[in-house]
């Protein structure tokens, strides 16, 4: 960041430095003697000022700010372009208008405009974290996109330069020396500009609390929860981890009860396009853990825990709340690979109480934090 204002600071020098050279050298080589003013001078002055008779117009009022989700400011940001630019004023045709994002508060764009025709355009996604410095560095872009430059490409005169005071021995003046301007080459696209764009984070880190609601997981209905975090490479495609557990509490089985709860670590790749502050995701993943049944009761009670892996496949949808919270619903299909299977000792030999089913299903509300 201070690298990037450091560079602005530069080329705002060499510009001045520039228009200070091309002052001490009026046309025609006569630094001596003022020009004298021809009959009518007032009409002449009158004429060229721009369309309306408006010579400039402030920056404040040049300066459009749509701050979005961003913390810019308008009086802020105007105060930094107008120490960028060392005036307070633009030319009356000029206009800049700064939009922020509705959702993320690092990104935004600027435009400037001759009258609704673009000129420059910038984007920044993200800008700084800090506010002070996300204000600095568009105010340092509008100042260079501001530039002599793309004033000449609009048309717009040099403001004029006072001529020295006279001298008591004045010099010969130099002879005039025409330089020849090339035409322009018409197949030749737009000036380049310099691209002040901060480089993009491309991966997001994020965490995620989801409260469940489990049929067949175990049997029954049951609920849980679960909480994970999220890779996501720039909202596109989704790594998640997460720990989740569903219990049914005791069931009623043959005079006693049976209690399962399932444990496991859960790993999902998604993928969906982001579509304002709604974002669809397809998700497919694996479920491996642990069922955990405990009996009460029987003529001998018992505690057990059996491996359990299901297969996942679902959608969910994720509706944007603020910058950085997210509110998320899905619905996941359950596909179990290795199936727990409870047994009860008798007399006569075990027998089977219940197992795992083969399908089931998993709802899922909750919110998503975006944490880097």
């Amino acid at each position: 960041m201070r690298a990037t204002i450091l560079a602005g600071i530069v080329a705002l020098g060499t510009r001045s430095a520039r228009a200070t050279e091309s002052a001490s050298q009026p046309e025609g080589g006569s630094a001596t003697e003022p020009a004298s003013q021809p009959e009518g001078g007032a009409a002449t002055e009158s004429a060229a000022q721009p369309e309306g008779g408006v010579e400039s117009v402030a920056v404040a009022d040049a300066l459009v700010v749509e701050p979005g989700a961003t913390c810019l400011e308008q009086d802020r940001l105007t105060e930094q372009v107008v120490g960028w630019l060392g005036a307070d004023e633009l030319d009356p045709r000029l206009t800049v208008v700064v939009e922020g994002d509705r959702i993320e508060a690092r990104t935004l764009r600027f435009t400037l405009r001759d009258r609704g025709r673009v000129l420059a355009e910038r984007t920044f996604a993200p800008g700084p974290s800090r506010c002070d410095d996300l204000h600095a560095v568009v105010a340092l872009a509008i100042a260079l996109a501001v530039d002599a430059t793309v004033l000449e490409s609009a048309g717009v005169k040099a403001p004029p330069v006072e001529p020295p005071p006279e001298t008591t021995v004045p010099e010969p003046a130099p002879e005039p020396v025409l330089l020849e301007t090339p035409a322009p080459d018409p197949t030749a696209g737009s000036p380049p500009h310099v691209d002040l764009t901060p480089r993009s984070r491309p991966w997001e880190l994020r965490g995620q609390l989801r409260g469940l609601l489990a049929y067949g997981a175990p049997p029954d209905v049951a609920g849980g929860g679960m909480v994970g975090l999220e890779l996501s490479r720039k909202s596109l495609i989704d790594l998640q981890l997460g720990l989740m557990a569903t219990s049914a509490g005791a069931r009623p089985v043959d005079g006693a009860t049976l209690g399962v709860t399932l444990v496991g670590g859960r790993l999902d790749a998604c993928a969906g396009p982001r579509l304002g502050e709604i974002r669809p995701r397809g998700c497919v993943g694996m479920i491996a853990g642990t069922a955990l049944a405990e009996g009460r009761g029987f003529s001998r009670d018992f505690r057990i825990a059996l491996p359990w892996v299901a297969g996942t496949f679902g959608a969910d949808v994720r509706v944007g709340l603020t910058p950085r919270l997210r509110l998320s619903f899905g619905l996941d299909g359950l596909v179990t690979v290795v199936r727990p299977v409870f047994d009860v000792q008798e007399a006569s030999g075990a027998r089977t109480l219940r197992e795992l089913p083969r399908f089931g299903a998993l709802f899922g509300l909750g919110l998503v934090l975006v944490l880097r």
